[in-house]
């Protein structure tokens, strides 16, 4: 009989999470005085607001959490973790802990942001649900992902995957909303769609590596550039890329574990077209 694993620390899990939404509240009220730091670096570049720098705290914060609460599960001492080597001390680090509960911070605020003026306090309390029901969810997903039993384990991964489709429309949502130049935000859903490949694909049996993952970062990207002379709405086309990274995110995941044929590349071929012609008949009839 397979053992299970020890109990989450409800606790710990509960303090960061209300550690992070009152940090959110903060940064939202932040964000709405007209007269708070604006850095214009001039040109097209976007503007640096003091926003940017209290989610990179945030983001700071629920890093150095995650990892603490993934090192109290002793599975993970079986997982290879990558080296930090300093010189005069060593240390392991669980980075791929820290991306989903990361993007559970940027991604709600990111999106949420998006309908403060149409949405007002409406907004601001969306934003912080989702946070924190994205957040809970995460941390509990990864604690249970790491369970020996298959069926728990094989649950728990499904949550993560969930929730990390939906932080992707989240944020490639409200890059597009942005309508930075292409070099912008092409680098932006690049980089958002390998470090949320990196995520998933961490739990197959033969784990992918970075360089996989940016594979599905630059396929993003690149369809990026022709999206932004499309004349659509943000939310269509956060959609369109969900489905491009949903579809190459699975055909690797079912690559690693040599499922991958044929039939099922057409398929899902047949599935990311499919969908696109629904969301260019949408757009066309909106």
């Amino acid at each position: 009989m397979i053992p299970s694993s020890p109990v989450p620390r409800y606790d710990r899990i509960v303090s960061l999470v209300f550690v992070i939404l009152f940090g959110l509240a903060v940064i939202f009220l932040v964000d709405g005085n007209p007269n708070t730091l604006r850095i214009v670096l001039g040109g097209d570049l976007p503007t640096i607001t003091l926003s940017w720098f209290l989610i990179a705290s945030l983001v700071v914060i629920t890093c150095a959490g995650s990892d603490l609460l993934a090192r109290l599960h002793p599975q993970i001492h079986a997982r290879s973790l990558p080296v930090i080597n300093l010189g005069f001390t060593r240390f392991e680090v669980a980075p791929t802990f820290w991306i989903l509960p990361s993007f559970s911070v940027v991604g709600s605020f990111a999106f949420f942001r998006l309908f403060s003026g149409s949405l007002q306090g409406t907004a601001f309390v969306l934003a912080l649900i989702t946070a924190g029901g994205s957040l809970l969810a995460v941390l509990l997903g990864q604690h249970f992902a790491l369970d020996r039993r298959p069926q728990v384990s094989r649950t728990a991964q499904i949550l993560l995957q969930v929730v990390a489709y939906l932080l992707a429309f989240g944020c490639f949502s409200a890059v597009y909303y942005t309508r930075y130049r292409t070099l912008y935000s092409a680098t932006l859903i690049g980089i958002t769609a390998t470090l949320l490949a990196y995520a998933l694909l961490a739990w197959l049996p033969r784990p992918g590596d970075i360089l996989t993952a940016m594979l599905v970062g630059l396929a993003l990207a690149e369809a990026t550039w022709p999206l932004n002379y499309w004349a659509t709405t943000f939310l269509m086309a956060g959609t369109l890329l969900l489905v491009t990274f949903y579809v190459a995110v699975s055909m690797l995941q079912h690559y690693a574990v040599g499922n991958l044929h044929r039939r099922m590349i057409l398929e899902y071929v047949l599935l990311g077209g499919g969908l696109f012609v629904v969301i260019v008949y949408a757009t066309l009839v909106i």
